[in-house]
């Protein structure tokens, strides 16, 4: 007689699938993303934005009676709106001369590069700047123990850095102007000209936590003392471009499934403080108070790059919350969506949209029941618990077996109640999405047009693993599979015009999307908890691919 696995015997066996899953694949296409050659571009037809524009910055005075009342009404209110509504747009490296040229090679001919890069609170600018401005700079940053000189896995570094810092455009998330933590920097603004970049920034929220302020002591009951002629506190996202900008648009968003402010002042349970305690512990990652005010924005970023349709090449720059549910985080980017609808030119929409299962805002006990308890696969475990003794092993084996079937993969099949992906409609939204024209996000996958050779969904424009997408995340020390996640994404939009009689087209299709991993790994020092991804963007139907 057959008897059930051993509770051990399971755990095991389904730790030793997930970790296995975490492998990557050869990438037997990078050869054909090496620039060969490099060419001007055409003289502009479009429009130029502003050589500078600014915004008109809250003063000390102003953030410290924000931590007290986050609605005072008044002027202050109204220009706390102002502010919120009026990205930063500095052309001044194309006033001061500078001029893109386009890489190409065969297989390509002439692309456009574009990299997305969650910064994580601008806490490395400098060393980002440097890298940025200088290959030596970046080659003394490299781990002798990870990539030794000489080596495959050193050579491995060198050609991502060589991708990352050839890009005709960056999209930057977490991105600091004047806060005490990044060492009151304006990090857009300096990577922007280590890169010989113009750059364009929307604020997305002020920093007015008053232990941050000076205004009370921290947990260790010492105080802060900020610089108030320095102390900006604004948290945002950029886009650097080596082309002129034309003209951008921010704005709050209104789907707010968290209150940064409220909702970070309260007291800390004990399940959340039981929360952040495991995760100091078992993954190095540490939780800090951030009261803000402000939210999650709609930014929009209009390129004048000739070649392309209207010569012009519009951005969608998101950073969608993470303390939010799944659902929360769909209604927040089908905001978004209903936003673009309307542009009838190519379209990238790129940066973090915490694509994740989790909510990742303050929990309590009241929380916990009330999920557990409207979460239909809790009455499915209490079913099989009535019904047979062995439930609990089969309880755990469905979790883990359901843990291996979403681990990196967003777009793995949701079946409600038994094995459920919670993530999946964030990407599928994307992926069913048609713009007023028709056109729509490329969700292709072929060989020899993805990085390593994929056909999966998506492989041309975010790089597939082995199981599921390659990470994009992980947390100080994340232990197998565990503490990893793919957080940032590229989505390329080729309006129906590109489309050719007989085949589909190719011309300003994602190619060869990639996740520079070992950017974030192989260095002496970490830069960010988020890995750079980049895509080419080739302008004609390429020459030298299938």
């Amino acid at each position: 007689m057959l008897g059930f696995p051993s509770k051990t015997s399971l755990l095991m066996s389904g730790l030793s699938l997930l970790l296995a899953s975490c492998g990557g694949l050869p990438k037997r296409n990078l050869p054909k993303t090496v620039v060969s050659a490099r060419t001007s571009v055409p003289r502009l037809q479009g429009g130029i934005g502003p050589r500078f524009q600014d915004t008109e910055f809250l003063t000390f005075a102003e953030l410290k009676s924000l931590a007290a009342d986050p609605t005072p009404g008044g002027e202050l209110e109204k220009k706390l709106e102002r502010f919120f509504n009026r990205p930063i747009i500095s052309n001044e490296a194309w006033f001061q001369g500078k001029r893109p040229t386009r890489g190409q090679n065969e297989s390509m001919g002439e692309f456009l590069r574009v990299a997305t890069w969650n910064v994580e609170k601008s806490l490395r600018t400098r060393e980002v700047a440097e890298m940025f401005r200088s290959k030596a700079a970046f080659e003394r940053m490299i781990d002798p123990t990870k990539a030794p000189k000489g080596s495959p896995d050193h050579a491995a570094l060198l050609a991502e850095y060589d991708r990352l810092v050839t890009a005709d455009v960056v999209f930057l998330q977490e991105s600091d102007i004047g806060v005490t933590r990044s060492g009151y920097r304006n990090s857009a603004r300096e990577i922007a000209q280590a890169l010989g970049m113009n750059y364009v920034y929307a604020p997305q929220q002020l920093e007015i936590d008053p232990i941050v302020l000076g205004m009370e002591p921290g947990a260790d009951g010492k105080m802060q003392h900020p610089d108030p002629g320095k102390y900006k506190g604004v948290f945002g996202l950029a886009v650097l471009s080596k082309y002129p900008i034309q003209a951008a648009k921010c704005f709050q968003l209104l789907a707010k499934p968290y209150d940064w402010y409220e909702g970070e002042k309260k007291k800390i349970h004990l399940m959340e403080d039981a929360r952040r305690l495991a995760a100091g512990v078992l993954f190095e990652n540490k939780t800090y108070r951030e009261i803000k005010v402000g939210g999650r924005i709609f930014f929009r970023v209009d390129l004048t790059v000739p070649g392309l349709p209207n010569d012009t090449l519009s951005l969608i720059h998101n950073h969608l919350e993470i303390k939010a549910t799944a659902k929360n985080r769909e209604e927040q980017l089908a905001e978004i969506l209903k936003q673009i609808r309307e542009i009838p030119h190519t379209v990238i929409m790129a940066g973090d949209f915490n694509s994740s299962s989790q909510d990742m805002s303050p929990t309590s006990t009241f929380r916990v029941l009330h999920r557990t308890s409207t979460d239909p696969q809790t009455w499915l475990g209490v079913g099989l618990n009535l019904v047979m003794q062995a439930a609990t092993v089969a309880n755990a084996s469905r979790a883990l077996v359901n843990h291996a079937k979403n681990l990196h993969d967003p777009l793995a099949p949701n079946i409600p109640i038994v094995f459920p992906n919670k993530k999946r409609k964030l990407i599928t939204d994307v992926r069913d999405f048609r713009f007023s024209d028709g056109g729509r996000f490329d969700f292709r996958g072929d060989r020899d047009r993805s990085i390593n050779r994929s056909t999966a969904t998506l492989a041309n424009s975010n790089e597939r693993a082995f199981k599921g997408l390659t990470p994009t995340f992980r947390v100080q020390r994340p232990i197998g599979p565990f503490g990893r996640g793919r957080l940032d994404w590229i989505f390329v939009k080729a309006p129906p015009s590109t489309q050719t009689r007989g085949h589909p087209s190719y011309r300003l299709a994602p190619h060869f999307g990639e996740t520079l991993t070992r950017i974030s790994g192989d260095l002496k020092i970490r830069l960010s908890d988020h890995c750079p991804c980049v895509v080419d963007i080739p302008l004609q139907e390429p020459p030298g691919l299938k």
